[in-house]
């Protein structure tokens, strides 16, 4: 939401910013340039997109060598990868990079909608980022706290201690969702 948006341009305001890598669902070597919603994403949480030289307005394919020149400081996995944190962190190709170096890749959490695209729930996406990026500023609560509020926007049915979410997504469509679904808990 908006009043969420501002809070984190506010936190954010003059901070370093970490280059970032989005690896795409499909392929650590995809990734989205400065047109895309992911890049405003990664702006809004505090960082800059390693993948902004980028004009194109679809996930592009780079090369290892690409990746390992901008030498990101953090690399991101798209929520729906089809590859995980361990495969990035034990790929010979980036040994040499940043974030593996230094353990900076992480996965967006999140089964119901992906965070990392223009989705009601997106700006959950942005905040979690801010939370990886910039701890000092953003604690576990924060997030915890606008997952709540989130959450309060869909309703729930607690029948014989089993948590079932009503959630009407982009298209408007109505999904029945346990919470494990919804955030991966």
């Amino acid at each position: 939401t908006a009043q969420q948006e501002a809070r984190l341009t506010e936190a954010l305001a003059n901070v370093s910013k970490p280059s970032v890598y989005l690896a795409g669902n499909s392929s650590m070597l995809s990734t989205a340039g400065d047109a895309m919603y992911q890049s405003d994403m990664i702006r809004l949480a505090g960082g800059v997109n390693a993948a902004g030289e980028i004009s194109d307005p679809y996930w592009v394919e780079i090369s290892y060598e690409q990746l390992l020149a901008w030498d990101p400081a953090y690399i991101i996995l798209a929520s729906d990868a089809a590859y995980t944190v361990e495969d990035v962190l034990t790929d010979p190709n980036l040994a040499d990079c940043s974030a593996v170096i230094n353990g900076n890749v992480r996965q967006l959490p999140s089964k119901a909608e992906a965070w990392d695209s223009p989705v009601p729930s997106g700006i959950l996406g942005a905040v979690w980022l801010a939370n990886v990026l910039h701890p000092d500023l953003f604690t576990d609560a924060d997030f915890a706290f606008l997952k709540d509020k989130h959450i309060s926007l869909i309703s729930m049915d607690c029948t014989n201690g089993i948590l079932d979410m009503k959630y009407i997504g982009t298209l408007g469509k109505i999904k029945y969702l346990s919470q494990e679904e919804i955030f991966g808990y």
